[in-house]
């Protein structure tokens, strides 16, 4: 089992909107653009948005800089990370659909600094937390996916500009289930 602190998100049509998540076809991970702030801050940022002045937004799931993982969405609920938008990818839509957010569990990950590098922490509970995901949904890490693959932003930018990394993240996930 692993670790993990709920703290959903109050139901809004902005960041939580209560719709029922399809089938889990992947995981989507992403990075917060924030360096340095805390799960617990973005988590609260999410919050927010269920004024709409800010727009849509949420994940699943926040991987903290001590490792702490807390929930916002309950996993069998749609979160608002991963589009649909006009620039999904043609290679997402093949897998994912034209909804990515329909079929797909959303991991942010706190960072350390502008490059969006991680602490050791945060690198390990992620691979964990998508360990552990994949046992849950009969996933493998072939449906580990960056937000980049799904539309292009450069979201985890640590993993966009070190690709070996991604790489050996997958790995990391893989030896870990």
């Amino acid at each position: 089992m692993i670790d993990i602190t709920q703290k959903l998100l109050t139901p809004n049509p902005y960041s939580r909107p209560q719709i029922p998540l399809a089938r889990v076809k992947a995981l989507i991970v992403h990075y917060v653009g924030n360096a340095g702030t805390s799960a617990v801050f973005n988590r609260n940022y999410f919050e927010m948005r269920g004024g709409g002045k800010l727009g849509y937004g949420s994940a699943h799931l926040i991987v903290g800089l001590q490792g702490e993982i807390l929930q916002c969405i309950p996993l069998e609920e749609v979160a608002h990370h991963a589009g649909p938008t006009a620039k999904t990818t043609q290679a997402a839509k093949k897998v994912l659909g034209n909804y990515p957010n329909g079929c797909t569990i959303g991991v942010e990950t706190c960072h350390i600094d502008q490059a969006g590098r991680y602490t050791p922490e945060t690198w390990q509970s992620t691979v964990k937390l998508c360990a552990w995901l994949c046992q849950q949904f009969d996933l493998t890490e072939d449906d580990i996916f960056t937000h980049h693959f799904v539309t292009g932003k450069d979201c985890p930018l640590w993993f966009v500009n070190n690709p070996d990394d991604w790489v050996r993240f997958i790995n990391d996930v893989e030896m870990y289930r």
